[in-house]
């Protein structure tokens, strides 16, 4: 039993950090201007990046968050006309030294004019990892971009 025990124990120490939080909430106000690099043919086409970074907070105890996000077109009006879609690369650094972060990606329908999500539209990400105290994470997070131009996301660690 003792030798069960000390093998619990060890292999609990070498399973890696546990994230403690299930959920956490992370909300800002409008996004940056995008840096957008024209990569496709010229002009607004597949190929094309946006890249942003800005401030958030999380929603529990406000602390700050960096952001940074890198979204490249990959289809333009074949699933919906007037929308295209974008890959979605984000990192969400919780603790402001790139330390603690979790990484997200997906794809989802934007406008074809503008840099994000319409108002009132919610889509949903898959968390792909993160580092410090969440190391291998992974989840959803879903992104709500309200009427006020005011963002949430929820991050529902597994």
């Amino acid at each position: 039993m003792k030798r069960f025990a000390l093998l619990a124990t060890a292999v609990f120490a070498l399973s890696g950090t546990a994230i403690a939080e299930t959920q956490l909430t992370v909300t800002h106000g409008a996004v940056t201007k995008a840096t957008y690099i024209d990569l496709g043919e010229t002009g607004d086409s597949v190929g094309d990046q946006r890249i942003f970074q800005f401030d958030a907070r999380t929603g529990k105890d406000d602390k700050p968050v960096v952001t940074d996000w890198v979204m490249t077109t990959t289809g333009q009006g074949a699933i919906v006309k007037g929308m295209e879609s974008r890959m979605t690369m984000a990192i969400f650094s919780f603790d402001g030294l790139a330390k603690d972060t979790i990484l997200l990606q997906g794809i989802g329908l934007y406008p074809m004019v503008g840099s994000t999500l319409k108002s009132d539209t919610v889509l949903q990400r898959a968390i792909i990892g993160g580092t410090g105290k969440y190391a291998s994470a992974t989840g959803t997070v879903t992104s709500t971009h309200f009427q006020d131009n005011t963002w949430q996301h929820v991050f529902d660690l597994d």
